[in-house]
Formats: structure tokens, sequence, C-alpha cells
């Protein structure tokens, strides 16, 4: 059974600080939160963890607007409910319970059918139900629930009911036979996304001297990456070992560490607090930067591997400040100084403000962490073997201080015009409004062209569709796949709308040459929001259509809904 997680709104905690307080407006819970769980939930997942942040001052857990009258009576969901780890607890710190019977009673009356971890509706459930505090239709209904899920998954049939017969279990959970490696490999490389590449300097050539630099370019664990959960570190392949098997025979690898993941003594006590998860060289920080750079020097091109430890983009491993550690900076720069082609691959579990850095790269591969074969899915890519196809799921700022920074955004009573700017607009005087890399932005090997975007009307009537379409054609020399985005937006609405929605997306593969339609049919649902009023509406009005690679660059086309 699937459970979806974190229920609801974690994602919007305020200043980015794990576990801190959600506030916003119902229609942006309505419009950008809450779908993604309503659409795993109809997708089949039968159970829905309690997220541990409140939203607009009630905790989830005892949220009975969240788990009763959305989840149960709007949405009809028919699973369970379980809190997050010691959730119900914590109600007390959230000052919305006196003492434990007082937030066993809330959890419970409110929705929460299970409890993860602590033992507070075992011990205190009994007596609460004995003095009438808690009636037993609260207990009935959460434990209908309960039973429903492990009927419907047969456990009453066979309380101990596994995948195939007993006799199939592994004698080694870890064997190499379930790695899954060609698959995990193909994931991998799928997920990455090339941000810059001047002057081609990907792919690499397998030949002449490469000079591998970075503190986690040899690092089995970080490419396995934070929550990597059964898996064993010690069979995820690193970067070096990936360029090694691509390389092998064809040209000459060296390697220098170049620099500690960071040189800030509380960071690396924090990074290693319950175990020993990064080692700190103990050479000076000069000693590793000069051996980088009399390595680089001897090279034709440098890959510098760079970016976060697993640990520093873990559960309750919040950053105020999003750039690289400094003792990496200084590694970049000294790099960039050597005049060599300068590679840089980035490993993280969050978008990075990375300017500088971006200005200094010849070349910039987002790997984020990408698992066990994490290390020959990027040799794939560097080298040629497979043509990058990865977008941004999300937009890359240019400074902690633009956070949160999104493409969907309301355009203000003043918006900015970087053509014919105007001082009483809204936008920043030290540094671009928009993102360093958009939304949806990746780039390939070869390069594509879209057409101008035909509808197959100008107008839609009430509850009709209208297709949009655009041809993508592969005008350069290699095959490649990219993924074709359609966005769409409401010019004219009873609330302000954003400037644009994403609404359909499409992944093609086009040979060097090739040309491909893509269509995207566009209705009613797709016009809808919610209004004022909290109502689902589509309004009648004029309507854009963007089509393209990303979210910046699109061709348009506008139609009428009557």
């Amino acid at each position: 059974m699937t459970s979806v997680k974190h229920f609801a709104a974690y994602g919007a905690v305020e200043g980015g600080r794990d576990y801190n307080t959600v506030d916003m407006s119902p229609q942006r819970l309505a419009q950008d939160y809450l779908p993604p769980y309503k659409a795993a939930l109809d997708a089949g997942s039968g159970g829905v963890m309690v997220a541990l942040n409140s939203i607009n001052g009630v905790p989830a857990t005892s949220d009975s607007w969240l788990l009763k009258d959305l989840l149960r009576d709007d949405w009809k969901f028919k699973g369970i409910t379980i809190s997050d780890h010691g959730a119900i607890k914590e109600l007390m710190k959230h000052g919305v319970a006196s003492d434990p019977q007082d937030a066993v009673r809330i959890a419970i009356q409110s929705g929460v059918n299970m409890s993860m971890s602590d033992e507070y509706y075992s011990k205190y459930l009994p007596n609460l139900v004995k003095s009438g505090a808690v009636s037993m239709a609260d207990i009935d209904d959460a434990t209908r629930h309960v039973l429903n899920v492990k009927y419907d998954m047969g456990l009453f049939n066979d309380p101990y009911s596994h995948l195939g017969a007993a006799e199939s279990d592994p004698k080694d959970t870890n064997a190499e036979s379930r790695l899954h490696r060609p698959e995990a490999r193909d994931v991998a490389r799928k997920s990455l996304v090339l941000l810059k590449n001047r002057n081609e300097t990907l792919p690499l050539k397998k030949s002449g001297t490469l000079a591998l630099i970075g503190p986690l370019a040899d690092s089995q664990r970080d490419i396995m990456g934070s929550w990597s959960a059964a898996g064993v570190s010690a069979q995820s392949v690193t970067v070096m070992e990936g360029i090694k098997n691509a390389v092998a025979g064809k040209a000459t690898l060296l390697y220098a560490k170049g620099a500690n993941v960071s040189d800030n003594k509380g960071i690396q006590d924090f990074l290693n607090l319950y175990e020993k998860a990064v080692t700190v060289d103990a050479r000076t920080p000069q000693q590793l930067l000069d051996e980088a750079v009399e390595t680089a020097k001897k090279a034709d091109v440098v890959v510098a591997v760079v970016g976060e430890a697993q640990g520093m983009a873990h559960e309750a491993s919040s950053r105020s400040d999003i750039t690289l550690p400094p003792s990496q900076q200084a590694l970049i720069s000294a790099l960039k100084a050597t005049g060599k082609p300068l590679v840089l691959v980035l490993m993280n579990g969050r978008p990075l403000a990375i300017v500088k850095e971006s200005r200094e790269a010849d070349a910039l591969l987002e790997t984020w962490f990408s698992g066990t074969e994490g290390g020959n899915a990027i040799a794939d890519v560097l080298f040629g073997d497979y043509n990058p196809s990865g977008k941004l799921p999300m937009s890359f700022p240019r400074s902690v201080g633009q956070i949160p920074i999104y493409y969907n955004h309301l355009n203000t009573g003043r918006p900015y015009d970087p053509v014919k700017p105007n001082k009483y607009t809204s936008h920043y005087y030290d540094a671009e409004n928009g993102p360093l890399y958009p939304f949806g932005y990746g780039l390939s090997y070869t390069t594509f062209t879209v057409s101008p975007v035909t509808l197959s009307a100008k107008t839609m009537p009430r509850n009709g569709q209208v297709s949009a379409s655009v041809t993508v054609t592969n005008t350069g020399k290699v095959d490649g796949a990219t993924v074709v985005q359609l966005y769409l937006r409401d010019r004219v609405a009873s609330i302000s709308r954003p400037v644009k929605e994403l609404k359909g997306f499409k992944r093609i593969m086009l040979k060097a040459g090739e040309s491909q339609t893509v269509t995207f049919p566009i209705d009613v649902k797709a016009l809808s929001f919610w209004n004022a009023k909290m109502q689902q509406v589509a309004e009648p009005g004029q309507f854009s259509v963007m089509i393209g690679l990303d979210s910046v660059r699109t061709s348009d086309a506008e139609f009428d809904y009557l």
C-alpha cells in the first residue's frame, strides 16, 4: 500500500525551515498544494500521513477540517490517516493541547486513525473512553478505517502475506541481483539536467588527460543521497568510478579532492552528529587547493564535482544560505584561473544560488543525488553516450533573497518590464527579478525548434474543448529527447491569476532532422480555478496558450472561452 505525505502544505513552511508553520489563503491551498495529494489518492493510495506543520494556526494533526471535512466528506477517501512520527505528543508544544490526554482526544476526534511511534493512543485512549471524553463512535470510526485497509490488503486471509512464496525470499536482501542496475542507471540519466554548455564543451572526448576534482567526486554515500532507506552506500557507483569505467584504456584520469565539503567546523560536526557521514581531510585548505590546481594544469579538461553532502539536504537540515560552501567556491575559482575548460557537476538536494559558479563554468550539469548507478549515469551524459533531456522541476534563484521564486506568480499591479524599466514597479534594484535557471529548463546536445501554436478553434464553447498543436524539429546533428510544455494564462478573471500555469507536458524523442507534431487537448478543467468564494469555476474570457521547451521561451496563441 502506498501512502501520501505530508498532508498538507508541508512544502510551504515559512523560511524553508523544517517543521515550521504554514500560513496561506484557502485559494492558494486549493489551487497549488492540494491537487497532488488528490491525484495520488485518486490513483489508489490507501494511506495519508498527516503533516507536522500547522496550517493557518491549526496543527494538521488536530485539523478536523483537513482530515474529515476535506479528506473524508469532499474527497470520499476510504483509507487510513497516520500521524507523523511523534506528532500527537507535539500538539502540546504547538500549544493546542494541555496534556497527553488532551492531545490524544484532539487527535482522534480530528480524524487521526493511527499513531506512529508514540505510545499515546494505547496508553490514554482506554481511560478517555471510560470517562466519556472520547466516544465509542470515535474509536469505531478509526478502527473501521484500519481494519478495512487490512482487509483490502488481504491480511485477514494471510496476516503474514508478502510478495511471492515464502521460499522465494532472498537469502541476501542486498544481493547484486536485486539492485536493478540497468533500470537505476536509466532513471538516473533521464533525471540529469544540462544547465550550461558553452562552445559545446560537452560531451567530452574519451582521450587525452582528464582531471576529476572535488569533495563529492569519490563519495559513495553522497551520491546515494538522503533518505536512501535500505540503500547500501558501498554498492553505489561514484562519479570517479563511472568515469573510470567510461574511459578505461582510452584516456588518462587524474584525481584530487581539492577541498572539504565545508571548512566550517560547526557544519562538519553537524553532518557527523549521529555517525561518520563526511570525512574531513587533515590537510590545510591551501594544501588541498594547491594539489587541485597542479592536477588541473596537467589535464586537457577539468571536471569538478561540487554541491551538498547528503546530510546537508536531509530532513532537519535546513539552510539559511543556499550558496556553495566557501571552501568549494574557492576551489572553483582556482580551477577557473588555470584557463582549462571547466565542467561543474552539481550534486544537491535543493536549488542552489550559483550565479558566480554558473559564470565560471564552461558546462554545468545538475545531477541531484542520482543513486546507486549515479556515477555511470553521469559518465554516460558527460561523454555523450546519453543525450541529456531532463528539465528543472523548480526555478533556481539568483540569491536566497528571491525565495520564494516560482514561474506561476501573479503579475501585480505594477509589473516590471526589463525592456522599459520603471523605478516604481515590482523589482529588485540590485538583481534581476527572474531566476538564474527557470522552471522547465534543460539543454540537450542537439537543438530543437518549436513552430507557432496552432489552435483547433479560436473559441471554446462552455464545457467544450480546443486543441493546441506545435511542430517540434530536431535541428541538430544528433538524436535527442525533449519535453514539450503547455502553459495557460487566464487574461482577465474575478481574482488575479498567474502569468502562466503548466497544464500539460509530453516527452518526445526525435532523430536528427526529424519533426513531430505535438497536440494538447484543453478542456474546462484546465481553465478552472478557486474564486474568492471558494467555488471552483471556469470563467468566460480570453486565454493565452503558451507552448515551449521551458517556462520562458514559448510560442503563444489565444482563444476565447464562451
